[in-house]
């Protein structure tokens, strides 16, 4: 089958290699329609990933984790009637373990021995084909003219941002600040903005796209006498956006952190707890799939608004570039089949 691999840094290439196999009753196959590029695979592709660093992977790499494909042959066990072939499904990036003290305790994007689709211990969907098992799988459209759409990879990033407000649901009247203005901090102003609150996105390019769709925008914070914010949301990743959030805080305020720095951060403790305020780490939003698939069917042209372009997997090097650059929408997309 056709995939694209990260072969070293900063090498993308088309490759031929075998065919994806399910293994177990309870394993769909699936055919890849569209995957999302983000900042981990343009780690990945720079060779600073964590993933890199600590040796849970390897160049070659098989990337993708952002996926949407239709089921080419269901799963045959019990409790896995509603995939049928032609479904359009995504799937989590998380693969649970299910049976680890975290994982029964209900916390399954906490698991112990969890595996990660296209950056750790599991294929990427960066292929014509990929195994999954059926409990990872959500579907996105059922009916006889089911297609997958470009948009459709955003659902993987927007469980993080339900996983954050689930943690912190926003009280009405709350000002809340995300800083950076990509895939995710687009979904965040999009999603806060249906609460009765105040949403303002930080951004120095101040996107365009973000204008489209009714978010307010701002360049930068005034150095002196600026309004401060119930909540912050860090969504850019960067060291020094990391590193002063606490200082557009309110007292008793809460940052509220999915953006991952590649590098180490200092943040001042003493500050934070003579303000009252908190942190709010989120890791993965792996029970909130439907309701993700759910916001981006109601809100289909929105969502359309983040895609930038739209790559064959034979242009996997120029999409990588694309990544690279400043761009008017944030989402950059490979098209599988």
């Amino acid at each position: 089958m056709k995939a694209a691999l990260l072969t070293g840094t900063r090498a993308a290439v088309p490759r031929e290699i075998p065919d994806a196999v399910p293994a177990g009753t309870d394993v769909a196959l699936i055919r890849i329609a569209y995957v999302g590029l983000c900042g981990s695979d343009l780690e990945l592709y720079h060779g600073t990933s964590k993933y890199l660093r600590a040796g849970q992977t390897t160049y070659p790499h098989h990337f993708g984790h952002e996926w949407v494909g239709t089921i080419e042959e269901p799963p045959t066990g019990p409790n896995a009637d509603h995939l049928k072939r032609g479904t359009v499904v995504t799937g989590s990036t998380m693969l649970s373990c299910h049976t680890c003290t975290t994982c029964r305790s209900g916390h399954k994007n906490l698991c112990l021995r969890v595996r990660e689709v296209g950056l750790y211990d599991h294929a990427g969907a960066a292929a014509e084909l990929l195994t999954m098992p059926a409990p990872a799988l959500t579907v996105l459209d059922d009916t006889d003219s089911a297609e997958p759409r470009p948009g459709h990879v955003l659902v993987e990033p927007l469980v993080t941002v339900l996983e954050g407000i689930a943690k912190l649901c926003p009280s009405p009247g709350n000002r809340i600040l995300v800083i950076g203005g990509g895939t995710m901090g687009s979904l965040a102003a999009l999603v806060l903005a249906s609460y009765p609150v105040e949403v303002v996105v930080l951004d120095p390019t101040s996107p365009a796209h973000l204008a489209h769709l009714g978010i307010k925008t701002v360049t930068g914070l005034p150095s002196t006498g600026g309004e401060l914010y119930d909540a912050v949301w860090e969504c850019s990743g960067a060291q020094s956006a990391t590193e002063e959030a606490l200082t557009c805080l309110k007292v008793g305020g809460c940052a509220v952190f999915i953006g991952v720095p590649s590098a180490d951060t200092r943040l001042n403790v003493s500050e934070l707890a003579l303000n009252g305020q908190s942190i709010l780490g989120v890791r993965h939003g792996v029970d909130h799939y439907p309701a993700a698939a759910e916001f981006i069917r109601q809100h289909p042209q929105q969502i359309d608004q983040l895609v930038d372009r739209v790559y064959p997997l034979t242009e996997v090097s120029a999409a990588f570039e694309r990544l690279e650059q400043p761009r008017e929408r944030p989402k950059v997309v490979l098209k599988i089949g």
